[in-house]
């Protein structure tokens, strides 16, 4: 993958000035988009690929004419995985006078940059906090994720679990390590008991610790065997404990959630079977969605390979989301686009049909591709969306 904006970082914030689309000089003045995003440490890897789907949709944009007649322009600025730099790093941006400020796809390292942008009355985006404090209930009524909420991810794998595959008991397996992970469980527990599912234990675990050798012990002490286990965790956490269950001789079928998608970790639990997430899109394999199909054509033509995660096509998501708002309101102006985006319902965009409300920033009932891990890859199963739909309390796991 090209990195040519790492030479270009200038001292101090790290700001990189991007004009994109034809270099022919535009009567009216560009439309401004800031990233403050990681292109450096651990965030990265969640950053950079969504990034690079932004700027595709934004060069796509800009060759169709622009925006209301304008061409967009962007800046980046590396907030390099820190969240006193993601501050800076978005005050400079709506210094540079920027109509919407994208952040990390985090609520941990991306909401320090939104609620600047917040307080500037400026629209913001997270590539893809699942967290709905991203939102009007945490940052503020100018903040959206592209992403889909964590307890969503939860809800669609307890459905899909009773409704598709006919199971009817399962023993939960909550990852402690992360707000997302408990968000998960918490949807997973809650459409659990609206499906009419029975429960045949649940247990916690950190991810920090290697082992998880007393939880199996207890499932395997179960006297009435569950149909599944559902797995709220992530990576590298999540892996581990896939792989001593496996060990251990227990064969059940896991469903765990999003964070457990990609290919990449499939190696280290050689043989792996029964095994269920809900994703973004194939990327290996034919995604059964035309308009995801046309975006992983065109990321592969533009940076010149085939993107290594799911994530990437949310940067594209929030490009056309926002662009779409535009157009609907005629305006840039913040109050139009935040009022027009909170009016969207099932509006058609490549991750799928996005709704918001005036109090729900985040997406709570988008259909998911479900996938399952044949031959050591995941292989699309369907798409599966979700009937129970959460609401605040749950979204925001009030008294929990």
């Amino acid at each position: 993958m090209t990195r040519s904006w790492k030479n270009a970082l200038v001292a101090g914030f790290g700001v990189v000035g991007v004009a994109t689309g034809a270099a022919v000089a535009q009567e009216a003045d560009p439309i401004k988009v800031g990233f403050a995003i990681a292109l450096s440490g651990w965030m990265a890897a969640y950053d950079e690929e969504p990034y690079n789907a932004a700027r595709l949709k934004i060069e796509e944009i800009n060759a169709a004419g622009g925006l209301l007649g304008r061409q967009i322009e962007y800046e980046v600025i590396d907030t390099k995985t820190d969240p006193t730099l993601a501050i800076n790093s978005a005050s400079s941006l709506v210094e540079w006078g920027a109509d919407v400020v994208i952040v990390s796809g985090d609520y941990d390292t991306g909401s320090p940059a939104a609620f600047v942008a917040q307080n500037a009355q400026k629209v913001a985006i997270s590539f893809g906090a699942s967290d709905p404090k991203m939102g009007v209930q945490g940052v503020g009524a100018n903040v959206f994720s592209a992403h889909t909420a964590g307890q969503a991810a939860g809800i669609v794998m307890a459905e899909y679990a009773f409704k598709k595959l006919n199971l009817k008991s399962a023993y939960m397996l909550e990852d402690l390590t992360m707000e997302a992970t408990k968000s998960s469980c918490a949807g997973f527990d809650a459409a659990w008991k609206n499906v009419g599912g029975t429960l045949a234990g649940r247990d916690t675990f950190q991810g920090k610790d290697p082992t998880i050798a007393v939880q199996i012990t207890r499932i395997k002490a179960l006297e009435q065997k569950p149909d599944f286990i559902f797995m709220c965790s992530s990576l590298p956490e999540g892996p581990i404990a896939v792989r001593q269950i496996r060990a251990a001789d227990v064969d059940t079928p896991i469903l765990a959630d999003t964070g457990m998608s990609g290919d990449f970790w499939l190696s280290g639990v050689p043989g792996l079977k029964d095994f269920y997430v809900p994703t973004l899109m194939a990327i290996k394999e034919e995604d059964p969605r035309e308009e995801i199909r046309a975006f992983l054509s065109a990321y592969e033509k533009r940076w010149e390979q085939a993107p290594s995660t799911e994530f990437s096509v949310l940067g594209y998501c929030t490009i056309e989301q926002w662009a779409r708002a535009i157009e609907k309101a005629q305006s840039v102006e913040t109050d139009a686009v935040v009022a027009t985006m909170n009016q969207f319902k099932d509006e058609p965009i490549t991750c799928g049909p996005t709704s918001y409300s005036d109090e729900i920033h985040i997406q709570v009932s988008r259909p998911q591709l479900i996938a399952k891990v044949e031959n050591g890859a995941f292989r699309p199963e369907g798409i599966f969306r979700n009937e129970f739909v959460p609401d605040l309390n749950l979204l925001l796991r009030s008294g929990q």
